[in-house]
């Protein structure tokens, strides 16, 4: 594919993120533009050759629907000749050069031996009906591109309103997102599986030093790394990637927002384990 774009989402929160990764995107040699699809509207001042991507037809069918705003992603499927990727994400090397001979979709994760997060039961009805081999056309909804224009605003807006694809749309983005690409029949080439052969695209598989050992063949060098639920911690090897590209002010604010975010999240654990005490005592109390 000849990619003409590179496509993210973001919004303040995610702008330390969001801006590593264009500098280590541009330090790969490719300067395509970076659309940026909005995750609300906490917006910031972008880098250069990049700008907000907003299709109000779009983020009216998703506030109408009453989705997650996670669920902007569909925008992609409106557009062609993209790679799109998350802001945790850090490339390696010009994606334009490794998908230069790749056609239809495109996705580098390790999803396929680990398909758990990618399904809900009557979409993994569909998948298994289709093939044996499944498993190798599901990926990450942080990282993926195509070379075409996958549904029309018309066609996305059936798809979302069809009640068969409910269950779907409830669950978190990566469920449908695979559904849909499924859906619209295109190929999808994963580059981690043969005849490519690339190795693993994401940080979690990398947690000792010396993990540039498994990129020493450059042909089987990942092209990105990319978090995907494995924090980036700062203090890991791998983290390295990420924090190169910070200043020394900016890491010590992103380190002050990682534990600030990490407490807001003991919050809800806190009152999960309060509910769950208070049912074991109160039952053991009317035993």
């Amino acid at each position: 594919m000849k990619l003409e774009r590179i496509i993210s989402f973001a919004n303040r929160a995610s702008e330390l993120r969001f801006r590593a990764m264009v500098s280590s995107l541009r330090e790969t040699g490719c300067l395509l533009p970076v659309w940026v699809i909005p995750y609300d509207d906490n917006l910031f001042d972008l880098p250069d050759n990049c700008t907000w991507w907003q299709m109000d037809e779009v983020e009216n069918l998703i506030k109408t629907s009453a989705l997650h705003p996670m669920k902007r992603k569909f925008q992609c499927f409106l557009t062609n000749n993209y790679h799109f990727v998350d802001a945790d994400v850090i490339f390696l090397r010009n994606p334009e050069e490794v998908l230069a001979n790749i056609d239809g979709f495109v996705s580098s994760c390790g999803h396929w031996h680990n398909p758990e997060h990618t399904y809900v039961p009557s979409t993994l009805l569909l998948y298994k009906q289709a093939s044996t081999t499944w498993q190798k056309s599901i990926f990450n909804s942080g990282q993926f591109a195509c070379d075409r224009a996958l549904y029309d605003i018309n066609t996305l807006t059936e798809l979302i309103r069809n009640p068969l694809y409910k269950e779907a749309l409830d669950s978190h983005d990566q469920i449908s997102i695979n559904l849909f690409v499924f859906l619209s029949g295109v190929k999808v080439t994963n580059v981690t599986l043969p005849p490519h052969n690339l190795e693993s695209s994401w940080a979690g598989d990398y947690q000792e030093d010396g993990y540039d050992k498994y990129w020493t063949d450059e042909k089987k060098k990942p092209y990105l790394i990319h978090w995907a639920g494995y924090k980036i911690a700062v203090d890991k090897p791998i983290d390295k990637l990420f924090t190169k590209y910070l200043t020394e002010q900016e890491k010590q604010v992103f380190i002050t927002d990682l534990a600030d975010f990490e407490k807001s999240r003991a919050v809800p654990q806190l009152q999960k384990f309060y509910w769950l005490l208070r049912s074991v005592l109160l039952g053991k109390k009317q035993n």
